[in-house]
C-alpha cells in the first residue's frame, strides 16, 4: 500500500550537491498500465486484468529538515473496478551529517476499489463490491551517505508501526432461486512494519532507487517491492521510469508508469 518516495534522489539529481542545503519542489505526471489480481475462495474468484493508469506525484524538500510527497494514481477500468489511491508522506531530518542523518515521519496510504462486475462472474447474475483501505503508520530510521567519483549512494534501514482498516461489502446475486446477498468486509488491525531504501546517483544526472517495506501482519509477510529511475536532461526537466508490486492479501497491484519530472 505504500507508494512513493523519491527523497534524496531528486535532490540529488536536481542539486549541485548533497552538501548544498536548498529547497526544491518536483511535480511528475505519470502514465502506464496496472495489472490487479483478486482472489476470493468463498465465492469461486480469481480474477486478473491488466488496464490502464494514470498519476501524478508532487514533492517538496528541504535537504537538511524535511521532504513531505504526495502521489495520486487512477486506474478507470480493471477488474472491473475504479481504483482510486493517494500516498502521503512526511519525514523530519535529525542531525544532518556528511556520513549521513535520522529520520522520523509517517505516512497515509488509501484505496478505493469500486467494483461492479455485472455477469460476469460464473455462477452469479451480478456481483458488486465496495472496498476502502486505509493504512496509517509511523516510521523512524537513520540515511548512511557513501561518496565515490562520479557516485552518490544512500541506504536508509527503518522501522515502525502501521494501522490499518479496511470498510466496505459485497452485495452479490446468485443465480437460481438464491436471494441477494450482502457481506460486510471491514476490519481492523495493527501490525510491525520494516524496509529499506538504496539509492544511486550517477554524476548528478542518472538516479535508480529501489526499496522494499514488509507489512508484519496475522503472522504473514506482506511486501511492497519500488523501483524508480530518472534521467535528467537538464537541471529541472528529466524523464522517468517507476515500477512498483504490491500485495494485501487477498489481492495484489503490479504498475509499470513512464513520465516526465520538472524540479523548480
Amino acid at each position: 500500500m505504500k507508494y512513493a518516495l523519491l527523497s534524496l534522489s531528486l535532490a540529488a539529481a536536481c542539486l549541485p550537491g548533497r552538501a548544498e542545503a536548498e529547497t526544491i519542489r518536483v511535480i511528475a505526471p505519470y502514465v502506464g498500465s496496472i495489472t490487479n489480481e483478486y482472489a476470493n475462495a468463498a465465492y469461486h474468484l480469481d480474477l486478473k486484468d491488466t488496464g490502464e493508469m494514470d498519476g501524478v506525484y508532487a514533492q517538496w524538500i528541504n535537504t537538511e529538515k524535511f521532504q513531505v510527497n504526495a502521489f495520486y494514481y487512477r486506474a478507470p477500468n480493471i477488474n472491473y473496478s475504479l481504483v482510486d489511491g493517494l500516498h502521503l508522506n512526511l519525514d523530519f531530518y535529525i542531525a544532518p551529517r556528511p556520513s549521513g542523518k535520522f529520520v522520523v515521519g509517517g505516512g497515509y496510504e488509501g484505496i478505493s476499489i469500486d467494483m461492479s462486475a455485472g455477469r460476469h462472474i460464473p455462477g452469479l447474475t451480478s456481483f458488486d463490491m465496495a472496498n476502502d483501505v486505509r493504512f496509517y503508520y509511523l516510521r523512524a530510521g537513520r540515511y548512511f551517505y557513501f561518496k565515490r567519483a562520479g557516485l552518490d549512494v544512500s541506504l536508509l534501514p527503518y522501522a515502525g508501526y502501521a494501522r490499518e482498516t479496511i470498510a466496505g461489502e459485497i452485495r452479490l446475486d446468485p443465480a437460481g432461486f438464491a436471494p441477494l446477498m450482502t457481506v460486510d468486509i471491514g476490519e481492523k488491525d495493527n501490525h510491525p512494519l520494516g524496509g529499506v531504501n538504496l539509492n544511486a546517483v550517477i554524476a548528478h544526472f542518472f538516479d535508480v532507487q529501489a526499496k522494499w517495506m514488509g507489512r508484519f501482519k496475522d503472522g504473514e509477510r506482506l511486501g511492497e517491492y519500488s523501483l524508480l529511475a530518472n534521467i535528467y536532461l537538464s537541471r529541472h526537466f528529466g524523464l522517468s521510469y517507476r515500477y512498483k508490486y504490491m500485495e494485501y492479501g487477498a489481492s495484489s497491484n503490479e504498475y509499470n508508469l513512464a513520465g516526465l519530472v520538472v524540479c523548480f
